[in-house]
């Protein structure tokens, strides 16, 4: 066996080798991200709420192994209206605070892309400042202004401080350094379009892949949202479903399960496009 055939040799068993521990690290990690979801859907779907009567007169609620499978009366009883008008809350919150989010902050990381001014280079540090403040401390005077204002209690409040987030204008300005065309904008230009057409005809669909990925994490981050939402929400009409009270576990099971679906049925949507734009935002120009 020649040199050239043992090093091939070798370099194809460390290629072997690779492959084994990056399969074997990608199925533990699949199974820590799954499990907790396979125990809620076996909770929910496996399990089965039964109220029992006690030696002192009252009642207990127990859940046994359920014995056979759940009735289409069962699984609708496990929403009740105050639940569908959460998610609905929830759903409304959530879809407009993503599409605001996303296009105002790629009209700010296209700004600062292709426009040359004088203060472009202190706004972008700014941007990358304000990305270090911690959520949480961010929101203490937010909450103080609503109570001060007597704006708590209204939807309204949840949509306005998601637009144009630091981190997601952070993502499309790096996005851009790596794909923008200047000579394309100058065409446009030179054809008589309009800034605003040139941004919503043109750079828009160049920008799908960045938008689809920030789309995900964005709907995902006000989704899951529940600090600021359980603080200056009072009243349970206009509760979101993350914070909304529940008078029986088997209503908090129901919750569970539509806290699930949609999260996941937009990065099913989306996923396609999340590598690339993930891959082209941390390229720097």
């Amino acid at each position: 066996m020649s040199t050239n055939e043992v090093s091939l040799t070798a370099e194809k068993k460390k290629t072997i080798g690779l492959k084994i521990v990056t399969y074997i690290v990608s199925v533990l990690l699949a199974l820590m991200v799954l499990l907790p979801f396979i125990s809620m859907i076996r909770e929910i779907f496996g399990d089965e709420v039964v109220i029992l009567p006690t030696a002192s007169g009252n009642f207990t609620v127990v859940t046994k192994p359920r014995e056979t499978m759940m009735t289409w009366k069962e699984f609708t009883q496990l929403f009740n209206k105050p639940t569908w008008t959460a998610f609905g809350n929830l759903v409304l919150v959530t879809v407009t605070s993503t599409i605001l989010n996303i296009y105002f902050s790629a009209i700010t990381a296209y700004a600062i892309t292709a426009y040359e001014w004088k203060l472009r280079e202190a706004f972008e540090k700014f941007i990358i400042v304000t990305m270090m403040i911690p959520g949480t401390v961010a929101s203490i005077g937010f909450v103080q202004m609503c109570y001060k204002f007597h704006l708590a209690n209204n939807l309204v409040m949840l949509i306005i401080p998601a637009i144009a987030t630091p981190m997601t204008v952070f993502f499309m300005r790096m996005y851009l350094k790596a794909t923008f065309s200047k000579e394309v904008v100058e065409s446009a230009r030179i054809d008589g379009a309009g800034e605003f057409r040139i941004f919503n005809q043109i750079m828009l669909p160049l920008m799908k892949p960045a938008i689809a990925t920030q789309t995900i994490f964005c709907f995902v981050a006000s989704w899951s949202n529940s600090w600021v939402p359980s603080i200056i929400l009072i009243d349970d009409k206009v509760k979101t479903l993350n914070v909304l009270n529940y008078t029986s576990a088997t209503y908090v099971r129901g919750a569970e399960l539509l806290m699930c679906i949609p999260p996941v049925l937009v990065y099913l949507f989306l996923s396609k496009h999340i590598v690339e734009g993930v891959a082209l935002g941390s390229v720097k120009a």
